[in-house]
């Protein structure tokens, strides 16, 4: 018999947030992984274009990423998108530690 994974295995939530000053924040839970990582990337570029507000992706709440997932944060953090909150596994991931 086959099962299904769990929703909470395989989806990817953003959510948006206005802070008050100059920053937005989408806070990302779940799974990046090859499916979504088109959804992220898209999400992003909304909202620097249609905002001039400083955009943060809060990673704390991320259980997994793949190899395109990881790509596709060095390329926000390269265009200027603060990762804040990551895990200790992104944030060794970015370093290129193992």
């Amino acid at each position: 018999m086959v099962r299904p994974l769990p929703l909470h295995q395989i989806m990817l939530r953003i959510t948006e947030v206005v802070d008050r000053g100059a920053e937005i924040t989408l806070y990302v839970e779940g799974r990046i992984v090859s499916e979504w990582v088109g959804v992220l990337q898209e999400e992003c570029r909304r909202v620097l274009q249609e905002s001039s507000r400083r955009l943060r992706l809060d990673l704390g709440a991320v259980t997994f990423i793949d190899p395109r997932g990881l790509l596709a944060l060095r390329r926000l953090a390269t265009a200027g998108v603060a990762l804040v909150n990551s895990p200790a596994f992104i944030d060794a991931l970015l370093k290129g530690e193992s």
